[in-house]
């Protein structure tokens, strides 16, 4: 009788309860739906982490102060020499970079007299003396446009320079 009781017991149990093969289907699907609606979420703020990420990195722009074929001079030391500049470009780390030389290019000029002046023709003559005289112009530049510290690496990157020749003032 004892058995008869707990059988019958075992089977109000089984009923009133959740049979296993519901606990079986219920379960995986609320596991499923949870991560079907949570995904997006997830994916979505991942692209927009992503998405500030690059705009953090530099792009590569084409900024031109002289333009090919307007031979602007610059006065050597001593005021006897100039320099025939033929060409003068800049590659950029952004668009900002290149509307604010545009802005500034009268002050980015006066840098320029200012450097030539510093400078002899047998110091341009050299490669040594063109890279010192390029970095010299990329430091001017990102000075008087504001792209220091961490910011240089939006400001000029690259200098191009082509000086198509020396002349005597006399």
């Amino acid at each position: 009788m004892a058995k008869e009781e707990r059988r019958e017991e075992a089977q109000l149990r089984r009923r009133r309860g959740i049979p296993p093969i519901l606990l079986n289907i219920l379960i995986p699907l609320v596991v499923s739906l949870a991560v079907y609606f949570s995904l997006p979420i997830l994916i979505g703020s991942n692209q927009e982490t992503q998405k500030g990420v690059e705009t953090a990195r530099p792009t590569e722009v084409k900024a031109v102060l002289i333009q090919p074929g307007t031979n602007q001079t610059f006065l050597l030391k001593g005021g006897r020499e100039v320099a025939v500049i033929d060409s003068l470009t800049f590659t950029v780390g952004s668009n900002a970079c290149r509307a604010a030389i545009g802005e500034k290019k009268d002050e980015i000029m006066d840098a320029l007299a200012m450097i030539f002046l510093s400078k002899e023709r047998s110091e341009l003559s050299t490669t040594a003396g063109q890279e010192l005289l390029k970095r010299q112009i990329r430091e001017a530049v990102n000075i008087i446009t504001g792209f220091v510290g961490d910011r240089e690496k939006f400001g000029v990157l690259k200098v191009f320079l082509y000086i198509k020749a020396f002349a005597s003032t006399e």
